[in-house]
């Protein structure tokens, strides 16, 4: 199958994952769409059945990896601990309205780094919602309001500091055998930077809209939920991170300490509340997980119509022939331009592919790997259509009454995020400048 059907696929596929379009009483989503384009590549051939086996023997620890931290996402929200975290941030603000903004940010940068970026966003834009309905005083308008809901956004499309902080993030990582602590080491720094330069940027853009002062009034405690089962929910959470962590010490795979740590979690909260399980299984976001596994078959499709060698080709211009840090700089800014456009789970794959077809040292084409997880991790914000997170975000906002513009979001997401990338590359290149001397 030549090049131009194979690039139909993907056309038809985020076409479809994006505009969402009705047939009769049927409303289609990105699953479908995956599923779609799957499917045209098997039916084509572009991907053999033998090469769409082994994608899902590459994805399942990964996968599993995804949907044990959504299972520990929902049971943390279902057991009240987010929302003890809502109150706790208005309360310690202390009626500043700058310091709401600090603390809705920085806590949520937390909470997507350990939660995935999804998550976060789905629990931290409906509870910033509600917290700021509760708290905002008489003179509050719209533009008032809108600050901190993009300052949920913006936490959920920061460099990764961990692997789980983004799916994108563990799939990659998988593919190119970087652990949980590697990881980390590498990206750490970057990822702080990111969020400096995107929490300075958002508080310049909104520095005549966040409000100096508001009024918080106190309401009882988290909905009646029970104080010691979210103590004991925070501690197992605790302890899963510290198996992460550690997991170069026991030889725990990153996907086992997950597992572990969802079930925990799970068989803690049916004791505690005696509900059943169901509600958790059918909230975790399947649409999601069918939309990976479908997104890479499609990438693999791709790579054999010959988009990947024509990118690897489009980064080695760019570069002019130059060394590693050039040829870092361009993987990110091609990798953020195609998450933008084009959505940044695809963008992960076909990079992914790009890279290993360079044929690099192992080294290089981790720094490579990663330099492009910065691009996937920050390029959404430039546009709407770039992440999961921001649709989700669009939608829930927009079930609430609230209508954020379009070009608002590229007007503040261009600027930033460019910013943000360039300086987490350079740092990220200054990192292994330093640790190859």
């Amino acid at each position: 199958m030549d090049g131009v059907g194979a690039f139909s696929i993907l056309a038809v596929t985020v076409s479809i994952a994006l505009g969402r379009p009705r047939i009769g009483v049927v409303q289609l989503h990105h699953s479908h769409a995956a599923l779609l384009g799957a499917g045209l590549c098997l039916v084509t051939g572009l991907v053999p059945l033998a090469l769409a086996s082994h994608a899902l023997l590459v994805l399942w620890r990964p996968v599993l990896t995804i949907v044990s931290l959504m299972v520990m996402t929902l049971i943390a929200e279902r057991m009240g601990l987010f929302e003890v975290l809502a109150r706790s941030i208005a309360k310690a603000a202390g009626g500043d309205g700058r310091k709401l903004f600090r603390y809705l940010f920085f806590s949520g940068a937390v909470i997507g780094a350990f939660l995935t970026n999804d998550a976060a966003v789905l629990i931290l834009t409906p509870l910033a919602h509600d917290l700021i309905e509760e708290i905002e005083t008489g003179d509050w308008e719209m533009a008032h309001k809108i600050p901190y809901y993009f300052a949920v956004l913006f936490v959920a499309n920061l460099v990764g500091a961990l692997v789980i902080s983004n799916p994108i993030n563990v799939i990659v990582a998988s593919l190119f055998d970087i652990s949980f602590l590697e990881y980390a080491a590498w990206m750490s720094l970057p990822a702080l930077v990111s969020v400096l330069v995107s929490y300075y940027g958002l508080l310049w853009f909104f520095r005549g809209a966040i409000p100096p002062r508001y009024r918080y009034r106190e309401s009882p405690a988290a909905s009646g939920k029970d104080p010691r089962s979210i103590r004991v929910c925070a501690l197992l959470i605790l302890l899963t991170m510290t198996g992460f962590f550690t997991g170069n010490l026991t030889g725990a795979p990153t996907w086992v300490v997950a597992v572990a740590g969802a079930v925990s979690l799970a068989l803690f909260y049916g004791v505690r509340s005696g509900s059943s399980l169901a509600p958790i299984v059918r909230g975790v976001s399947w649409d999601v997980i069918v939309f990976v596994i479908g997104i890479f078959i499609v990438a693999y499709g791709l790579r054999a119509a010959g988009l990947t060698q024509a990118i690897g080709g489009l980064i080695k211009g760019l570069t002019g022939g130059g060394g590693m840090a050039q040829l870092s700089g361009a993987t990110a800014i091609i990798a953020a331009l195609f998450s933008a456009l084009m959505n940044n789970h695809p963008t992960a794959n076909i990079m992914a592919m790009v890279i290993n077809d360079f044929g690099a040292p192992s080294g290089e084409s981790k720094l490579l790997a990663l330099s492009a997880l910065i691009g996937g991790d920050l390029g959404p914000k430039m546009l709407p259509i770039g992440s999961l997170a921001a649709l989700l975000w669009f939608r829930l906002l927009r079930d609430r009454g609230v209508h954020v513009p379009y070009w608002l979001y590229i007007k503040i997401g261009v600027p930033v995020t460019l910013g943000a990338i360039l300086l987490s590359v350079l740092t990220l290149n200054l990192e292994y400048w330093f640790w190859t001397l």
